[in-house]
């Protein structure tokens, strides 16, 4: 129960990040049209410093949630910052949500559940082998690199969808990173985190898993790039928490069934609030001079 509530803690935490950010991009004043000039703006903005502590609280929120539980757990419900990013927009800054959004809402937290419920992961145990992280990571950077390769070509929305399955891949393999971290520190004291390698790895996946999501997002339509960070993060997470971790799910030919129809149920749930979402995301004003522009189109949702 404490990993499902810090792992819900962190998607808040995340959604709050995306709109906060967000809404100080769009309204930086016109003149603050250069890189430098961007950044400078933004940091003397308030609302893009408390998206940075936000920012902090998600990353502390979800290394907790992963010491507490399984990454089989954690991972899924952080798809959860669509639906607190939709909340947000609606009861802050009164964007209009249709009902077939909220609708799309509600099969994440039903396929969500379902798969939790089905599934009922298990705690394994937790000092991984030299060995499977060997393995664990050659197989996932081999397939992130072909992955790579293949971004290199075709459609705007092919290529944000495969750089998306790459970032998706990498940020997993993060959280396996954050894991191992949490649980060194808890076993070994601060002194022990930094003479061992996880914490060094953590960064390093933090910064790649990043830099791929921006140009996931640059590629091609978001309606791409972010069901494949939502979806395959999740699933790629279980896997290293079985392989890595020796997580336990539910093996009966029944749970099987039910775990992946919850999975699809949620899968399809994301692809639907993507492109159903508003797609703009701009501060409230109460009046504007006769034929002034609201804002521009932006992002439904941030990940």
């Amino acid at each position: 129960m404490v990993s499902i509530v810090f792992a819900l803690l962190s998607a808040f935490s995340n959604a709050c990040t995306a709109v906060l950010q967000r809404l100080a991009s769009v309204s930086r004043p016109e003149k603050a049209d250069s890189g430098w000039r961007i950044a400078l703006y933004l940091i003397r903005d308030p609302k893009w410093l408390v998206g940075l502590g936000f920012m902090a609280g998600t990353f502390v929120f979800q290394a907790v949630a992963l010491y507490f539980g399984q990454l089989a757990v954690v991972q899924p419900i952080l798809v959860t910052e669509l639906i607190f990013t939709l909340a947000l927009r609606r009861w802050w800054l009164r964007d209009g949500i249709t009902r077939r959004t909220w609708a799309a809402a509600g099969m994440i937290c039903i396929g969500l559940a379902g798969f939790l419920v089905a599934a009922h992961p298990e705690e394994g145990h937790r000092s991984p082998t030299v060995s499977d992280w060997a393995w664990a990571l050659v197989s996932r950077g081999v397939v992130v690199g072909l992955l790579v390769l293949l971004s290199r070509t075709g459609s705007p929305t092919r290529r944000a969808a495969v750089l998306g399955t790459a970032a998706a891949i990498v940020w997993a393999v993060d959280a396996a990173f954050v894991k191992a971290t949490t649980d060194l520190l808890a076993r070994d004291g601060w002194s022990a985190v930094f003479v061992h390698w996880p914490v060094y790895s953590m960064v390093v996946t933090g910064v790649l898993g990043t830099l791929l999501v921006e140009a996931a997002f640059t590629a091609g339509p978001l309606s791409a790039s972010q069901p494949a960070l939502l979806i395959v993060d999740p699933l790629a997470s279980i896997a290293l928490g079985i392989q890595l971790f020796g997580e336990k799910l539910n093996s009966s030919p029944l749970a099987i069934s039910m775990s992946v129809l919850g999975l699809v149920v949620m899968a399809t749930g994301v692809v639907l609030i993507t492109l159903w979402a508003p797609p703009t995301m701009t501060p409230r004003r109460k009046a504007l001079p006769q034929g002034t522009s609201v804002g521009e189109d932006v992002a439904g949702a941030g990940t």
